[in-house]
């Protein structure tokens, strides 16, 4: 299922800004309401960092395995390497870490794959 994920943090924000109770915030960010304001909190919910998650997603990426590694390799020097045994993982862009995380699970490691993508993109766009 679709959804955006966002801290406890971010989603009392989100209820607070837009004068709205929690089942309803849970209810856009897992796409079960639509219109005007849930497309507005969606949009904010992305913009305080929240992570579109879709188990549909599929990464435009060259994927290896080496050592106990899985490691996909994006445009514009995009890299997401996840050791396999521990669940950590990482995000780098030309050698510059830009994530990271320990004990992750598969959601996490497919947020972090669609992150990477979205970062390589967003370098394609800007050149």
């Amino acid at each position: 299922m679709k959804q955006i994920k966002v801290t406890p943090n971010e989603r009392r924000r989100l209820q607070e800004r837009f004068d709205v109770g929690e089942n309803y915030v849970t209810q856009v960010l897992s796409f079960s309401k639509d219109g005007p304001t849930a497309r507005r909190i969606r949009l904010a919910a992305l913009e305080m960092g929240g992570r579109y998650v879709d188990p549909e997603f599929s990464p435009n990426c060259r994927t290896t395995y080496v050592n106990g590694q899985i490691i996909q390799i994006f445009a514009e020097g995009v890299e997401l390497r996840i050791e396999i045994a521990t669940g950590n993982y990482t995000v780098t862009q030309k050698e510059k870490l830009l994530e990271k995380a320990e004990n992750a699970t598969m959601n996490q490691w497919q947020a972090a794959a669609f992150y990477a993508q979205t970062v390589a993109e967003s370098a394609m766009i800007a050149k």
